[in-house]
């Protein structure tokens, strides 16, 4: 049998070589070095894991791992050592950094944490790696690219690789589950499930889909809000791989590359793709951690009544027995459904009973507590017991005893009472210390506590809260909307449901808001079932939800105009044909193409073109109407869409401001440029009445505006047949 530190350092040789080797396998060749480096992340976690004491022997077994890998992939021993140098610094540096920094333990389940970890593990020594590169690699001859090239391509390598493959080791590294039951989960068929979908949809949307990197993230996206953060990192490390192969084996037709500073842009849209989801992973695996741990909570305080070691008995207004301890039960020799329901009074013998009718519940009803009183107590066997009882009372909103807690204990058992008061008060400091806002109410939906998180989220204090309705104190708005919410406290009173997870956003007494994630769950008399109040509880997932926003924003705009992509122009034209069809109206699509754009952008070259699009967008949304769209549907090719005019010369009069707006003189820079649009129309219901026929008409109509000189408007005619461009 091996001793423990040789299976770790073949564990370590091995996984490095099988990773760098992966990665090599991996390489795209029109970048002419791998560009999903994932061997240097493995390397960190390693380290990380080994400690200090054995990092020198952790090196030398990477640094083996690194040597079989390039010498596997044909490289000779020089090359193999100029290639490994960097590497190893890169690893160095990544471990070193979250040793120093163990936050690294909350990465899945906090995006902060998150953030600290990818730019001190994966941004840091990418930077220094690249930097490295340079003088060992471009220096020597190893690798024949520019510096520039050079640099840059072993950035992004190492970025991505990192980026995908560390999330996932640290996770791993910080699991609180066993390896058997991690194992389980993520052979569930929900987990396989979503693994399948993200990889598949990689695999179909990089050579099919337009914008493809747009898809990618979604199924993970999926997966971050149902499932826990090591599946997601899980995913993304599988959705890297699926698109390194796809890339590999030619499956996605990379652009071609005209200066050293676009090979950044080759891949980086797969980060951004795959780092969003695990920050979203992050905040919901952070959420369902406090929700978890308030349920406990709770149920640890309905245990602890129930298991206290000492007699205790809940009363109503009327002095009857509504909830009792087993302690009290097993004291006295009684069973519980003989007890809840009945008088106190049933339970002393006659002196005691005399006491409390003439002395003892007057003044309990004036006061609302009583302590030390002695009584004597009946066992179901007919024994008598000497007991003190103390009891604290809660009056309604008209000064009526609604409820009392009574502890009733050996007169031999003083000390058992003290302890029992000091743990109630520990109990009743670790509820106030939980991070959501929890907020009790009674049966008439005002606040009977507040807690100090309530305090924070919403402004008020707890003694401005109490007894004040849950909805003048908790105000929420409608995420869409913004328009008020009715209070939901009155509606799960009046019902008797619950509310379970609805999002609405709160509103803070210094005009300030947040998005907050909301529960009510009702409080009901355990033997009648009546309603005594409700329990509200809410988090603040005001980061999860924006992060959400910015997504959706991304797949629905341009991301160089920031206009509607051809994705939001479908579904706005379906809305608008249905409005069309239904009210009897008119729509109108136009296509509008940049007259003698590739001149410009071939002489001036793509910044000044992207800029002057840019520029010519924001004249053309200037010249239309808020109801209107403007959409860029690639290039120099823009879309407006006007879903509601009265006659067809609306859109020409529309189209003629257009040519108006852009007919301006744009300056660029030193340059001067000036521009014109062909813009071909095609009216609902006169060119068409569904989509494609508006949309393919309107083109066509378009190539004729260019055929006939440019610069001007084209209605699509019934003798028109579909053009090519001129």
């Amino acid at each position: 049998m091996w001793p423990s530190w040789l299976r770790w350092l073949v564990a370590v040789v091995v996984g490095c070589a099988l990773l760098a080797s992966l990665s090599i396998a991996l390489s795209c060749r029109a970048v002419g070095m791998a560009t999903l480096w994932y061997a240097n992340a493995f390397g960190a976690c390693c380290l990380l894991v080994a400690g200090r004491p054995r990092w020198r022997s952790t090196l030398a077994a990477l640094a083996a791992g690194l040597l079989v890998a390039n010498g596997v992939a044909g490289a000779d021993l020089q090359s193999a050592v100029l290639y490994a140098v960097p590497n190893l610094g890169e690893m160095a540096l990544g471990g070193w950094l979250l040793a120093r920094h163990p936050d690294w333990r909350q990465i899945h389940r906090s995006p902060r944490a998150g953030g600290q970890v990818w730019w001190r593990a994966v941004l840091l020594p990418a930077l220094l790696g690249a930097t490295l590169a340079v003088p060992l690699l471009g220096a020597t001859g190893v690798a024949p690219q520019s510096t520039t090239n050079l640099w840059l391509t072993w950035f992004e390598g190492s970025l991505i690789g990192t980026a995908a493959v560390l999330p996932l080791g640290l996770a791993l590294a910080a699991r609180s589950t066993s390896a058997d039951a991690l194992v389980r989960t993520l052979l569930g068929v929900p987990s396989l499930g979503l693994m399948a979908l993200s990889v598949g949809t990689a695999v179909f949307a990089l050579p099919y889909l337009p914008f493809p990197f747009v898809y990618l993230g979604l199924p993970i996206l999926l997966a971050a809000v149902r499932q826990p953060y090591v599946h997601v990192a899980l995913q993304v490390w599988l959705v890297s791989l699926a698109v390194g192969a796809t890339i590999s084996r030619g499956g996605l037709d990379l652009p071609q590359v005209s200066g050293d500073w676009q090979t950044l842009l080759l891949h980086l849209p797969l980060l951004a793709a795959l780092l969003p989801p695990l920050l979203l992973a992050a905040a919901m695996e952070s959420a369902r951690g406090r929700q978890r741990a308030l349920e406990r909570e709770r149920e640890r305080l309905r245990q602890l009544y129930e298991r206290t070691p000492a007699m205790l008995h809940s009363i109503d207004g009327d002095g009857r027995i509504v909830a009792v301890s087993q302690r009290w039960l097993d004291h006295l020799g009684y069973l519980a459904d003989e007890v809840v329901g009945r008088r106190v009074t049933d339970f002393l013998d006659e002196p005691s009973c005399r006491r409390i009718v003439g002395e003892v519940w007057p003044n309990f009803i004036r006061t609302g507590e009583c302590r030390d009183i002695e009584l004597r107590m009946v066992c179901r066997d007919g024994q008598l017991v000497d007991v003190l009882l103390s009891a604290t009372g809660e009056h309604d909103a008209q000064g009526r005893m609604a409820r009392a807690l009574a502890i009733v204990e050996d007169v031999t058992r003083k000390r058992l009472a003290e302890q029992l008061a000091v743990q109630f008060q520990r109990m009743s400091v670790m509820l106030a210390s939980i991070g959501d806002a929890v907020i009790g109410t009674d049966e008439r939906g005002c606040i009977v506590s507040f807690n100090p998180a309530a305090v924070e989220m919403t402004g008020w204090t707890a003694e401005q809260a109490i007894d004040q309705f849950y909805g003048t104190v908790v105000q929420r708005r409608d995420l869409d909307s913004g328009e008020p919410l009715a209070d939901p406290v009155l509606a799960c009173l009046r019902d008797g449901d619950g509310v379970r997870a609805q999002a609405a956003r709160l509103l803070h007494r210094d005009a300030s808001s947040r998005v907050i994630r909301e529960t009510i769950t009702p409080m009901r008399d355990p033997d009648t079932g009546t309603l005594l109040g409700a329990v509200a509880t809410f988090q603040d997932t005001t980061t999860a939800h924006e992060l959400a926003r910015t997504l959706v924003r991304q797949t629905q705009h341009d991301a160089l105009t920031g206009l509607p992509n051809r994705l939001l122009l479908q579904d706005r034209l379906q809305q608008a044909l249905q409005l069309a069809r239904r009210m009897g109206g008119c729509l109108a699509v136009m296509f509008l193409d940049l007259d003698h754009f590739k001149l410009i952008n071939d002489r001036q070259g793509h910044d000044v073109g992207d800029e002057l699009l840019r520029q010519v967008a924001c004249s053309v949304l200037g010249a239309v109407r808020a109801s209107d769209t403007v959409c860029r549907l690639g290039g120099d090719e823009f879309v407006v869409l006007l879903p509601q005019i009265n006659l067809a010369e609306d859109a020409a009069e529309v189209a003629r401001h257009i040519l108006a707006a852009v007919s301006q003189p744009y300056r660029i820079g030193a340059v001067s440029l000036q521009v014109s649009f062909s813009i071909g129309i095609a009216v609902f219901p006169d060119d068409g009445e569904d989509e494609a026929t508006l949309m393919r008409r309107a083109d066509t109509a378009m190539y004729r505006a260019k055929r006939e000189g440019r610069n001007g408007l084209r209605f699509h005619h019934a003798h028109d047949t579909d053009l090519g461009a001129p």
